[in-house]
């Protein structure tokens, strides 16, 4: 029995996201041309998206690795029992870790921001990073304990 291997959840992810990548290149590529400074944020959005779908392509691929490994046993019901799940939360505490460290990086740098060459350009480049660093304490370690569990969920063992 081999597995059926539909790629239709990738086809339309590539659809939407490979499209808004476009989109957003396209546009990024044509601010920049027209002298707009911060048409390169288009552009890294772009590539972002880009990143995206090539994660969402591996994802796919070790699910598939590891659903044939399972039919290739001579009792597959059992075999998927014994195979590494969740880990959500220890890829969530792991990037809220990263996301401290980056945060009393920014704090620090604020503090000994007279200290370092164009105070006031370093100084307000470090508020700016405290500031959108807020959000972040939530949204990274989500999208980081969510990205672990596919990784471990997704595992297949060496034959």
């Amino acid at each position: 029995m081999t597995t059926t291997r539909s790629y239709a959840h990738v086809g339309c992810a590539t659809v939407l996201l490979g499209g808004a990548s476009l989109v957003f290149a396209g546009g990024g590529f044509e601010a920049i041309q027209q002298g707009y400074s911060l048409g390169w944020l288009a552009v890294a959005g772009a590539i972002g998206l880009l990143l995206l779908l090539g994660f969402l392509y591996w994802i796919s691929y070790r699910a598939y690795k590891r659903r044939d490994w399972i039919e290739r046993q001579p009792y597959p019901h059992f075999a998927q029992q014994g195979l590494k799940r969740g880990g959500f939360w220890k890829g969530f505490f792991v990037t809220w870790a990263v996301v401290l460290v980056g945060h009393v990086v920014a704090f620090l740098g604020m503090g000994f921001a007279p200290a370092l060459p164009y105070p006031e350009q370093t100084g307000a480049i470090f508020s700016l990073a405290v500031l959108a660093l807020v959000p972040a304490h939530l949204v990274v370690p989500l999208i980081g304990g969510a990205a672990y569990s596919l990784i471990r969920s997704t595992a297949a063992p060496k034959p």
